[in-house]
């Protein structure tokens, strides 16, 4: 069995699946400040569980509840540049003062293929470091031009971090972002600001599993839906600031069947619309406002968000979506039914319970049984025949998470003179993909490739491939530490 949380803003849900991911038990409460206390009510009003849980996997937005960022000490490891392209010179005024402001930038680094650009600059580095530690930062974001293809520099400075500033957090470019020196560099150091923020979610979390006698492995969605354990999201926790909607995308669309929609997730304060196209939440191919306004491209999905408190401002958003994915339906999602009402478009109806034909709308105040708690269960195998349990929109998200797998995604640039070297370059990338889906919590026996894709890069020499690949297991059994 496993059990998917998502915690909004307003409401939190819990499923209770079984191996088969038929809902056993499902709940709704209202949500509390501390994410901690919202996974405490959720179990609580799930019930007594019928037996031993496999994994437990906790959705939930940044912008729940938005963290001040930790200071951070930015490094790059590349040749000097204009000051309009220095570290954090893009970021919101505020951001970079949360920060600190405090970066540098020394010599070495590598060409986008490997090859390198010149010896690391030990001594700067260590200056850097000192210079940090002198002014109580111990958190560090390192950059290096290259680092995909060769994270060999980004390696050795942490080393020299390490050994300057003892008991150091360390976030290298190499394992957050893609390929261009900026977007990775941006990542990393939201990345390494969001640390804090990290750790005390999953602190919060763990406890909540341990008041609930819940001996069970901890996962968080990341923003694309997949899942990564807990120790994996303390570490990179930028990849999962936002996975609701993609969460409930895909819950809907595993409810319905479409794998061509645009779904729309009405929440307490917005309502948010998305496409998806075969099976998969569309993502953006452009920079988009991350974690403190700072603009990242790490692949998410493109989320259109409109202000909860003017539904009629929805429908020409979804007019607008329907016109890239022509022949979609429009997917219904989250609590607030009164969202839907305005909306007119092929697929399941605005109103009612698709699957059950109960003909009702489902909202937070439907079943209230007090001020503070919304509990619905008893939606047990033996009782309640509906795959998706008696209150599907509400908790789509959950019940999606309760279903994911552990996902990862590299992206690394691979330089090949034939096919027979580049069948091997691309056989490694393979592998790695697997190992990091293994490190991000997936079962060793059950890590498979779910897609490749390579391409030339048109600016590069002949020879110059962009690898993506996805890899994706079931969370692996263990305990909560």
């Amino acid at each position: 069995m496993r059990i998917g949380i998502d915690v909004g803003r307003a409401t939190s849900t819990a499923v209770l699946v079984d191996a088969a991911g038929r809902v056993l038990a499902e709940a709704v409460v209202d949500s509390a400040p501390r994410t901690g206390l919202c996974v405490r009510r959720a179990l609580a009003a799930l019930g007594p569980l019928p037996g031993p849980v496999g994994a437990v996997a906790v959705a939930t937005d940044l912008a729940r509840r938005p963290p001040r960022p930790r200071p951070v000490a930015v490094l790059r490891i590349a040749p000097g540049s204009h000051a309009a392209l220095a570290p954090l010179a893009d970021w919101p005024e505020a951001a970079r003062t949360a920060l600190g402001g405090l970066t540098g930038v020394v010599a070495g680094g590598s060409a986008v293929t490997g090859g390198s650009l010149g010896p690391l600059d030990r001594d700067g580095v260590a200056a850097f470091a000192a210079r940090a530690r002198d002014a109580g930062v111990r958190v560090f974001a390192v950059c290096a031009a290259g680092a995909p293809a060769r994270p060999g520099p980004e390696l050795d400075a942490a080393a020299v971090l390490a050994a300057t500033v003892p008991g150091a957090s360390l976030s290298l470019s190499y394992e957050t972002g893609a390929a261009g020196l900026r977007e990775r560099e941006n990542a990393t150091a939201v990345n390494a600001a969001l640390g804090g923020w990290a750790e005390e979610l999953v602190a919060d979390c763990r406890a909540a599993l341990r008041s609930a006698r819940i001996a069970a492995p901890l996962c968080f969605a990341r923003d694309d839906g997949g899942l990564v354990s807990a120790e994996y999201f303390a570490r990179h926790p930028v990849i999962a600031t936002a996975p609701a909607s993609a969460c409930a995308a895909r819950g809907a669309l595993a409810r319905t069947g479409f794998d061509q929609a645009v779904v729309v997730d009405a929440g307490a304060r917005s309502v948010r619309c998305l496409v998806v196209r075969d099976g998969e939440p569309e993502r953006s191919t452009r920079l988009l406002p991350g974690p403190f306004g700072v603009r990242l491209a790490l692949g998410a999905p493109e989320v259109v968000e409109t202000d909860g408190a003017v539904p009629a401002a929805v429908p020409a958003t979804v007019a607008r979506l329907l016109e890239r994915v022509p022949g979609a339906g429009v997917l219904y999602t989250g609590g607030r039914a009164e969202a839907f009402g305005a909306l007119v478009g092929p697929g399941e109806p605005p109103a009612g319970d698709r699957e059950r034909g109960t003909g009702r709308n489902v909202t937070r105040a439907d079943a209230r049984t007090d001020a503070r708690t919304d509990v619905r269960t008893g939606a047990r195998a033996d009782a309640d025949p509906a795959p998706h349990g008696r209150y599907p929109r509400l908790t789509d998200a959950a019940r999606y998470a309760a279903r994911a797998d552990c996902r990862i995604e590299v992206e690394q640039v691979i330089s090949a003179a034939g096919r027979a070297e580049l069948d091997q370059a691309l056989a490694a990338v393979r592998d790695h993909a697997l190992s990091r889906c293994v490190a991000a919590g997936a079962a060793p026996g059950s890590v498979r490739i779910e897609s490749l894709a390579h391409a030339p890069v048109a600016y590069l020499p002949a020879g110059v491939h962009r690898v993506t690949v996805r890899a994706a297991g079931a969370p692996a059994p263990g305990a909560t530490p």
